[in-house]
């Protein structure tokens, strides 16, 4: 099975990293990109997923990392291929069923913390309980693997309802699970949050599977990425933030093409809106948009109704 083909891929890279970390090495994405045949986005998820998991990565400069001064996996009397699996684990343990995933959280805090007197401390990403079990995801994966057509019914403002839909994966970000779907007859995808599917049915019916799909989701970087590429947009960072922006992609294909002399940085990113809306304003008021005026203008209208008191409308 491809799924099972892909887990196998995810946990050699982890071990290869580790292996490579714990040996008081560095490695480089470029040369991980090469040794497996990934782009850059899957190997900085590989490195995020190991700082997710409790392992201390740093970027010690541009495409490099490195295990934080005086860590290592010895301390913590795990082999390369206990701690990749740990990693492995931590990304689907949500969607395996409440009692799975709560003694795998438990298992995991007490494996990286097994000592109050540790210089070392990792705050792990905790989900709300509704999340803790993705439901029919049997039915969902087979009818993903199968491209299988199913019946969908969801939890709307109103009571239910069903969709049609040509499910493509069961995606996860900032710890929420969704279901990624094609709408039957639209190319658009659509995101169904796991805990609103409230019924389901697969029928006698099969899609093509979308063959950019992958590429849809290596350039993601939140849950608001569409299938379309989006439009040039232009953003001045503070000089106080700019560090951040120097070591985290933030924003769809991130680019670095100005770096002023007072610290502050100019970047580009190719995307919809809605993708960059929540992490501007996240970032105000250390960020500001140049280009396009009609993306200033949005977010302009969206504080003001903020300040108002009225409900910001965001699409």
């Amino acid at each position: 099975m491809t799924q099972n083909k892909d887990y196998a891929k995810k946990i050699m890279r982890l071990m290869f990293i580790l292996n490579k970390l714990n040996g008081n090495g560095r490695v480089r994405s470029s040369e991980l990109c090469e040794e497996f045949n990934v782009n850059i986005r899957t190997i900085q998820r590989d490195i995020a997923l190991l700082n997710e998991s409790g392992f201390p990565v740093v970027n010690a400069e541009k495409g490099v990392y490195l295990f934080m001064e005086g860590f290592s996996l010895k301390k913590l009397m795990l082999s390369n291929e206990e701690a990749s699996l740990i990693s492995f684990f931590h990304e689907i343990a949500d969607s395996l069923g409440k009692n799975f995933s709560e003694s795998f959280h438990s298992l995991a805090n007490k494996l990286l913390s097994r000592d109050d007197d540790s210089p070392f401390y990792v705050k792990m990403p905790t989900t709300q309980p509704h999340m803790k079990n993705f439901p029919f995801v049997k039915e969902l994966e087979q009818a993903i693997d199968d491209c299988q057509k199913i019946s969908l019914t969801y939890e709307v403002e109103k009571g239910t309802e069903v969709f049609k839909l040509s499910p493509v994966k069961l995606i996860n970000f900032e710890g929420f699970w969704y279901l990624l779907a094609m709408p039957e007859g639209k190319q658009a995808f659509w995101k169904f949050r796991s805990e609103k599917i409230k019924g389901l049915e697969l029928l006698n019916e099969n899609f093509d599977s979308p063959r950019n799909l992958k590429s849809i989701l290596d350039r993601s970087v939140n849950i608001w990425f569409s299938g379309e590429p989006g439009e040039k947009i232009v953003l001045e960072i503070d000089k106080d933030a700019a560090h951040y922006f120097k070591k985290k992609v933030y924003f769809p294909e991130q680019r670095i093409v100005k770096e002023k002399k007072d610290g502050s940085l100019v970047l580009e990113t190719r995307a919809n809106f809605n993708e960059v809306l929540r992490t501007i304003i996240h970032w105000i008021p250390d960020i500001r948009v140049i280009q396009p005026k009609e993306l200033d203008v949005k977010i302009t209208g969206l504080l003001k109704d903020y300040l108002k008191g009225s409900k910001p409308r965001w699409g």
